[in-house]
């Protein structure tokens, strides 16, 4: 739900879809670093046709689902090329999550399409069996928003694979963009190739970095996880994006391991 007022130009109000694992009171981070996008993709560009090759989200603080959300902007640098855009997602006077886009200028080159060796397409999805998230406290969060299909390995081995794409828009009434749907999926990343004990370890990303080459085609994005957490309590994961098509980008996410406080 949204409505006109504040510092932003909307006020945003989350649903319990949004619900993140670790409490009932808080969001996964999903949908607001999707919220940080769509703001930056509405952005006036003075007509330049322009692609966000990475966006770089600091997740601040816990972002609460019952509070009141709104985005602020600014254009940072605004070249001939590249265009770096931040964007802030605040309640009240706290800051909660902060993001830099580099956005860079679509020209058609007519360069030679080169694809790397190494990387196979994932599974096809109507071959994949259905996942549910099994770490979640509510029956109801960011798990049952989305449609999640094993695509290659276990979940807890450091390393899966899997389809996903969001059940319900972004925004209600609107149409959810391409980039907004890759924010929406980027952030599971980490839970989908957790090596850890959910049930004694919660692991919490700090940050999270995307890095594309080209947008998805079709709502399913293919994620290709591997997690390494270290005894120190600190951790990496990296996702490979894909579509049917093949690769689009990277995820990366550090991590705060930490035991479930029961």
């Amino acid at each position: 739900m949204r409505e006109r007022g504040g510092r932003g130009e909307e006020r945003f109000f989350a649903t319990a879809l949004t619900r993140g694992p670790w409490s009932n009171d808080h969001q996964h981070g999903g949908p607001p670093t999707a919220l940080l996008a769509r703001a930056i993709e509405r952005l006036e560009h003075d007509g330049v046709d322009l692609f966000t090759v990475r966006m770089t989200v600091e997740l601040l603080r816990p972002i609460p689902i019952a509070a009141p959300l709104e985005v602020v902007t600014e254009v940072l640098t605004r070249g001939r090329t590249v265009h770096r855009i931040a964007a802030a997602l605040i309640s009240g006077e706290q800051q909660l999550a902060v993001a830099v886009a580099v956005r860079i200028r679509v020209e058609e080159l007519g360069l030679p399409i080169r694809l790397p060796d190494g990387h196979e397409l994932l599974r096809p999805l109507e071959q994949c069996p259905g996942f549910e998230f099994p770490f979640f406290q509510h029956e109801v969060g960011y798990h049952t928003a989305m449609e999640v299909r094993i695509a290659d390995g276990e979940f807890g081995s450091g390393r899966m694979a899997a389809w996903m794409r969001p059940r319900v828009p972004l925004v209600a009434g609107e149409q959810t963009s391409a980039l907004q749907r890759v924010m929406i999926c980027a952030d599971a990343g980490h839970g989908l190739g957790t090596s850890l004990d959910t049930r004694a370890w919660s692991f919490v990303n700090p940050d999270l970095t995307v890095q594309l080459h080209r947008l998805p085609s079709g709502e399913w994005l293919g994620m290709q996880a591997r997690t390494w957490s270290e005894p120190l309590g600190f951790g990496v994961c990296r996702t490979r994006l894909s579509d049917r098509r093949g690769d689009l980008g990277i995820v990366l996410q550090s991590q705060v391991i930490a035991p479930v406080r029961s």
